[in-house]
């Protein structure tokens, strides 16, 4: 994207010929609606008739001509605005003159322009020929009235444009659904609408929330999916969707590149022509061709999405109540009653939805109604599975998926014949009693098919205990064996080729189980072990170099005795947890391990054994992964959010607990190479008090991503692993691999396992190309001991 500078003679901007990169910076125009439905406009003289832009906003921060004149404060929902302003009386306005503005910036848009076009006929041509049909993403904002007028320009009319209703639309974008057919009536124009209400999946599934996204599966790119099966009266689509994604809408986005597969759906290929531009141009673009506007971006909303949206903001929900009173009434509604939270007063209801507690749940721990993993009883090779959310029919159908249920003649019993074998397969029997849920046993004929088997049949168990037919599966589906009748899925066992991509999609199984599920950590609470550190974090910086000091003591850091150059509580309680954790010694016997070589060869402060350790504590320290998995990159979390966050998720530890944890991790990242600039976390300090924590994604070494997938090989207990699984954790998770970890794009991470594949063949082997994105390690042949070991040899 181009930069731009203020322009005082038109009241707008001008674009150079400096490249520039903004991530959520983006500035907007403000019209005459906003300032009235804020209160605004009481500061300023202007026509309240106007339609052009009257000023220029980013974020919460009003500019004209570039300068600060205005702020809005406190916004959020149910709370009184704040509003700030930086002159004295009213401030006269005048609006933008637009023609000139857009005449001023001809030259360099149609570069832009031009460039695009010529990129969107790329993508088309380049893969068109691996796909059934193209269509064009629809949302109704800004993005996606400038790609669809930008595609209608160059692809062929065939393209249809599809709008995926989620039944969630703010009223303003129905109004430019509407608007938008008649304005290119030669293209095909189609609605694509979930087979359920919003409101009624709201409580079937539990209210969304930023990690558990199923609205976006289930009311936007499965609708479409399903549209264009029906549409071309095929099973399975293999489809190419032109989408208006822009890299500077969010620091994730920033990462992406315009052709990727498989992103949202294993069916899908997404074609992002319009990556590159800011919105300074975009806003250019349409104002340059006349283009609709949809209003509630002249009400001040800036993003066009959903009412009720888990990845909005405090001020986008504030915007939506004042813009469309009561709307939101019904989703709080449901908030509060899935809630097993006590609400005491209404006040206290309207500040958990306002703010937006509810978007940060990993999982169903805080749910009224919950799903259970089912009871899991072992007896030699006899292992029994037991739920009251077992259903018997979805049973039979899911194990479809699995292989073939065949019958004994002489018994009646039956058995699961694997796909590839001979054998008569796995006996098994199904219960239903008559109170509801269901039993069923395997029987296996060795240790090794039992341990090689459990790992799958517990996934396709929980696709049993919570599958609604939301029909996600069914659009992941690459060989359509998958259907749906009279709202009751049907599996066709012939079509089925057993590939288990409905397992491996970024819903963890599936949606409404890691929506609702409730993890067993209440019951063993592991969480409760944060406090054993006694408020110490794993220190390598200033007078405690607690790294250095297991280097030169060796064997002889434990005990703690009286010349110890570290404290008793520090060596006693907080090293023997944290070295053990981080796989600098054993736990039976305290003895140093390799890893404490690597140190020894590149000091206290070597960036590679850090990154090792940040890894290792990640899959074996509750407190690091639950902050992990808990926080976005690139988001500010004060110690006051972070303390409601882990009291949110669980609500049985007391506060002396989640402080101790708490000041235990401000303590290690404050005063180790895990905090600061380059760093994974970046603490920001006042005086000497950590205020707050940012995760940073690191570019790390390509040996740690190798030890990474060696070390979470041990916990999955086994070597292959597909790209899509590696990029999602929660603190239920098996493992947290190196892209959570690190925040590592999927790009990078493929590009750093090819090379290490080229250096260390022996090691890893990688299967990218032609839509694939499997990896795999051989932890039978080689240990993470030998990853180290490859380290100290460079």
């Amino acid at each position: 994207m181009y930069s731009y500078v203020w322009d005082k003679k038109t009241g707008g901007y001008l674009l150079t010929t400096q490249i520039g990169k903004f991530v959520a910076n983006e500035i907007r125009p403000v019209f005459a609606p906003e300032l009235s439905l804020t209160g605004l406009g009481r500061f300023f003289e202007y026509d309240r008739r106007e339609t052009r832009p009257l000023l220029w906003a980013q974020k919460n921060v009003y500019l004209k001509n570039g300068e600060k004149i205005a702020q809005l404060n406190n916004t959020q929902y149910g709370k009184p605005l704040n509003i700030q302003v930086f002159f004295e009386g009213k401030l006269k306005l005048e609006p933008v003159d637009v023609a000139s503005m857009v005449t001023a910036n001809a030259d360099i848009m149609d570069i832009v322009v031009a460039d695009a076009k010529r990129r969107t006929k790329e993508l088309y041509d380049a893969d068109i020929g691996r796909c059934d049909i193209a269509y064009i993403a629809f949302s109704g904002g800004k993005d996606s009235v400038a790609l669809l007028d930008l595609c209608h320009r160059v692809l062929p009319l065939s393209v249809p444009v599809i709008f995926s209703d989620t039944d969630m639309e703010l009223p303003d974008t129905y109004k430019v659904w509407e608007e938008i057919q008649t304005r290119y009536p030669e293209r095909e124009f189609i609605c694509a609408r979930a087979g359920t209400s919003a409101l009624e999946n709201w409580r079937t599934f539990a209210p969304p929330s930023r990690t558990i996204r199923w609205c976006c599966s289930v009311h936007k790119s499965t609708p479409a999916l399903m549209c264009l099966k029906y549409k071309l009266h095929k099973a399975a689509v293999r489809v190419m969707a032109f989408v208006g994604v822009r890299g500077d809408e969010s620091y994730s986005r920033s990462f992406y590149e315009d052709a990727k597969d498989g992103a949202k759906n294993a069916s899908q290929l997404n074609r992002m022509p319009i990556l590159d531009w800011g919105a300074h141009e975009l806003w250019l673009y349409i104002l340059a061709n006349d283009l609709l506007v949809n209003c509630a971006y002249k009400k001040g909303l800036t993003r066009v999405g959903c009412l009720m949206c888990p990845e909005s903001s405090e001020k986008y929900e504030w915007f939506v109540d004042k813009a469309y009173p009561r709307l939101l009434k019904p989703y709080n509604d449901i908030i509060i009653s899935t809630s097993s939270k006590s609400f005491k007063t209404a006040e206290e209801q309207i500040e958990f939805i306002g703010s937006l507690n509810w978007q940060a749940r990993k999982n169903g721990l805080i749910l009224r109604d919950t799903i259970t993993n089912p009871l899991e009883v072992g007896a030699g090779l006899k292992t029994t599975f037991q739920s009251p959310h077992f259903l018997k029919d979805l049973f039979y159908e899911w194990i479809k998926t699995l292989g073939m249920v065949v019958k004994e003649r002489e018994t009646d019993r039956q058995r699961l014949k694997l796909p590839n074998t001979l054998d008569d397969g796995i006996l098994f029997s199904y219960y239903a009693p008559y109170t509801g849920g269901g039993t069923v046993t395997f029987e296996f004929r060795s240790k090794e098919e039992q341990a090689s088997l459990l790992p799958v049949l517990r996934s396709f168990l929980r696709k049993v205990s919570a599958c609604v037919v939301c029909r996600s599966c069914e659009a992941e589906c690459p060989v359509g064996a998958m259907s749906v009748k009279d709202n009751k899925l049907k599996i066709s066992a012939t079509k089925c080729i057993k590939c288990r991509k409905c397992y491996n999609s970024d819903n963890n199984y599936c949606w409404r189980y890691k929506s609702m599920f409730k993890p067993e950590t209440e019951k063993n609470n592991v969480m409760r072990s944060i406090a054993n550190y006694e408020n110490f974090g794993l220190r390598e910086k200033g007078n405690y170099l607690w790294v250095s000091t297991l280097v030169e003591l060796g064997d002889k850091f434990f005990p703690w005795h009286e010349n110890h150059p570290l404290g008793k509580n520090m060596v006693k309680s907080a090293a023997r947890i944290w070295f053990t954790q981080a796989g600098l010694i054993f736990a039976n016997d305290k003895k140093p391990t390799i890893l404490v070589e690597l140190f020894r060869k590149f000091g206290g402060a070597s960036s590679l054994g850090w990154e090792y350790i940040w890894l290792t504590l990640a899959n074996n320290a509750i407190l690091i992964k639950w902050f992990i998995t808990s926080t976005e990159i690139g988001t500010t979390y004060t110690i006051e959010q972070l303390v409601r966050m882990l009291s949110e998720s669980n609500p049985t530890l007391g506060k002396s607990t989640i402080d101790g944890g708490l000041n235990a991790l401000k303590d290690m990242l404050s005063k180790s190479p895990l905090g600061g600039e380059g760093a994974v976390t970046l603490p920001e300090m006042k005086g000497r008090t950590v205020v707050s924590l940012t995760r940073e994604s690191k570019d790390v070494h390509p040996l740690t991503l190798l030890y990474g997938l060696y070390l979470i090989a041990n916990k999955a207990e086994r070597g292959s692993f597909t790209v899509r699984e590696l990029m999602t954790a929660d603190i239920e998770s098996t493992f947290v691999s190196p892209l959570v970890a690190f925040g590592i794009t999927p790009d990078t991470f493929k590009k750093q396992c090819e090379g290490l594949r080229s250096k260390y063949p022996d090691y890893i082997s990688t299967t990218f190309t032609h839509g694939n994105d499997g990896l795999e390690v051989f932890q039978n042949r080689y240990t993470i001991e030998d990853i180290i070991s490859l380290a100290l040899g460079e």
